[in-house]
């Protein structure tokens, strides 16, 4: 089957986020399946995906806004000129010139949707009207898809997937990723990876640690990422005099290494969170996780059988969740081994691949 794949930030300089890491996994997914995929992407040639490390035919589309003539031209013509059959598009802006080139082409389309935000009346609508299917990343995103006015019986639920066998901690190197963040062997670092900004919990998950480090002297904190809050959160470091407890990565290609220097993974989010990322990834390299009771993530870790959930903005419950891992050292062995079996079970690329496969034959796709 020929398919577009339509995500505009692949290959830019800000495709770093679940979005666009999504896309490229589907993408190699679907190559793997010996489907014909071209990327509709800023690039045009050839697309290097960075989670597998598979080059796949790109073609340069950009969508300025929900209505913009010249990209659903761009699309109608390469769905014409490579006989496209299903168009897939990722984010809000895409849907619309997705779904009109569809229609004119006469190819399929189907959405994807990653953001937890209800939609607007006139793109449920479309949706009912024009579009063959959504996938919800999860079943929350479902329920608020539905709350939105889409047809439930237009809704899949299809949750992330990850290339689970190359995340290994072993094989990512504990000793040296520390040492080049100039962490001790000796250290615990709680870690979380991620944009830096207040929903996600960020000056939360620094409370809970100042909290702590008294009892847990060699206690220590690992952001990696970046984001509007960063500056800020150093300030408050400094301020609680943990400037050198406290270390920030920024952006990193090498995450799995940010997740081999990590004890403990947390997701302390405050703010709706559609699925969680991070917390597979983090699970897969068999990190124990915390989470907290919001959104998505509780339809990855459930409470105590593959890690621990806590109250969002709740920085004592987190330190609490924290501390329990550190003392009991059972406990965050059998949480970390559940949740990477978990991880392969429900959250693995290969699932995700055979339920896109499921999807396909249901709409009558070969």
């Amino acid at each position: 089957m020929n398919i577009l794949l339509i995500n505009i930030n692949l290959g830019t300089a800000a495709c770093v986020g679940g979005i666009e890491t999504h896309s490229e996994i589907l993408a190699s997914l679907l190559v793997k399946n010996k489907h014909n995929v071209i990327v509709g992407c800023w690039v045009d040639g050839m697309l290097a995906t960075n989670t597998n490390c598979k080059i796949v035919p790109a073609r340069r589309i950009t969508i300025r806004n929900s209505g913009d003539v010249r990209a659903i031209i761009k699309m109608i013509r390469i769905s014409r000129k490579e006989n496209i059959q299903v168009i897939i598009a990722n984010s809000g802006r895409e849907y619309w010139p997705a779904a009109i080139a569809a229609k004119i082409a006469g190819t399929r389309i189907i959405l994807i949707r990653h953001m937890s935000t209800p939609l607007k009346i006139t793109t449920a609508w479309m949706i009912n009207k024009m579009v063959d299917k959504v996938i919800a990343v999860s079943s929350i995103l479902r329920d608020i898809l539905i709350k939105s006015g889409v047809l439930p019986e237009k809704i899949a639920v299809i949750h992330n997937g990850i290339p689970f066998e190359k995340l290994d901690a072993a094989a990512a190197g504990r000793s040296g990723a520390r040492k080049e963040l100039f962490i001790d062997d000796s250290d615990i670092v709680i870690g979380a990876v991620g944009a830096l900004h207040k929903g996600k919990g960020v000056y939360e998950l620094l409370d809970s640690v100042r909290r702590l480090v008294k009892d847990y002297p060699s206690l220590k904190l690992l952001y990696a990422g970046d984001g509007p809050e960063r500056d800020r959160l150093e300030e408050e470091a400094n301020k609680l005099s943990m400037g050198e407890r406290v270390i920030f990565t920024g952006v990193r290609k090498d995450i799995e290494r940010m997740y081999a220097a990590m004890d403990i993974f947390t997701l302390p989010s405050t703010s709706e969170e559609a699925f969680g990322m991070v917390l597979i990834e983090a699970m897969a390299m068999g990190k124990p996780v915390i989470g907290t009771k919001i959104g998505g993530i509780p339809e990855i870790i459930k409470d105590g059988a593959n890690g621990v959930l806590v109250p969002p903005g709740d920085s004592s419950a987190l330190a609490a969740a924290i501390s329990r891992y550190i003392d009991n050292s059972e406990f965050k062995a059998r949480m970390a081994e559940e949740g990477r079996r978990t991880v392969q079970q429900e959250f693995s690329e290969s699932v995700m691949g055979e339920k896109f496969e499921e999807l396909f034959r249901g709409l009558g796709l070969q």
